[in-house]
């Protein structure tokens, strides 16, 4: 996968998981408990993943700070 689709995906990933997450949390009863805990692991997971196709990998990169 080229790098720009995986933030594309990222990002697409975030948004529905976060659409879900809110639409779950007006909601009552054991199944929309159960879709909004996995919709907010899904947010973190998406996240997590998001922030790191924005570093940079290994020491073949040079730093933005300057030392």
């Amino acid at each position: 996968m080229e790098k720009a689709e995986v933030k594309e995906l990222t990002k697409s990933g975030m948004v529905i998981s976060l659409g879900v997450l809110a639409w779950t949390a007006l909601g009552k009863g054991r199944r929309n408990w159960t879709l909004h805990t996995w919709a907010g692991i899904a947010l973190v997971g998406f996240s997590v993943w998001h922030y790191n196709t924005y570093q940079p990998h290994g020491k073949a990169h040079s730093s933005h700070r300057k030392e």
